[in-house]
């Protein structure tokens, strides 16, 4: 599973460390998932390092974090350099949202005040077919069906994200969104139960999905 992030525009970026009066900046580059999405790693970096310094921003210091979602690993990257954090306007990163947020969570041992950019979208959770490739399969929501609809998502593979299907725009095994040219997932899902002589799931009428309960809302706690 990655986590797939795209570029932002650059001058989308420049204009976030112009509001901020940006002259000198730490980047935190993240060296797994971006790396993959080639917005990342170590390419990542010197490529912004080079896009600030041509801009007449310093580079105090530049990490490739091989967890940067991740609160501890942070912790201590940032330590590492924690002399060039403190003297930077701002730090620049180079992941996810979740990375972003990491890195917003332990500036409250530097400075809470220090603004964080990113310089990437996250777009979703995706299942890698090859380098560069990926699929939109799971956008975490929180309650899981695939147990019900044979280990395929409708909340990803439905353009409709329907809990019951296939809709009125199903045409010979395709979606009307994207002018027929997708596969319909519940269709797929159809097919596949079918191979597990598991047709009595389909027949199953599923109420709609109450979003109140995902996203912000949810915190998972392991014991």
């Amino acid at each position: 599973m990655v986590v797939i992030t795209t570029k932002k525009p650059e001058q989308e970026v420049f204009d976030a460390l112009d509001r901020y009066n940006v002259k000198k900046a730490v980047i935190v580059s993240c060296g797994t998932c971006a790396a993959l999405c080639q917005t990342g790693g170590t390419e990542g970096l010197e490529e912004w390092t080079q896009k600030l310094e041509e801009k007449g921003i310093q580079v105090l210091s530049g990490i490739v974090s091989e967890d940067v979602c991740d609160n501890r690993v942070m912790r201590k990257d940032l330590n590492k350099i924690k002399e060039e954090v403190a003297g930077a306007d701002a730090i620049l990163t180079l992941s996810c949202g979740l990375g972003i947020q990491s890195i917003v969570k332990n500036m409250e041992r530097f400075d809470a005040g220090k603004p964080v950019i990113i310089a990437n979208n996250t777009e979703f959770m995706g299942m890698t077919e090859r380098i560069g490739r990926f699929y939109m399969r799971c956008l975490g929501c929180g309650d899981c069906l695939l147990n019900e609809t044979g280990g395929i998502c409708p909340i990803t593979t439905c353009a409709k994200a329907l809990m019951n299907g296939p809709c009125g725009g199903m045409v010979e095994g395709k979606c009307e969104v994207g002018n027929y040219e997708k596969d319909c997932g519940w269709i797929l899902i159809y097919n596949r139960l079918k191979e597990m002589g598991r047709l009595d799931l389909f027949e199953k009428l599923r109420p709609p999905r109450d979003w109140s309960e995902s996203g912000h809302q949810r915190e998972v706690v392991f014991r």
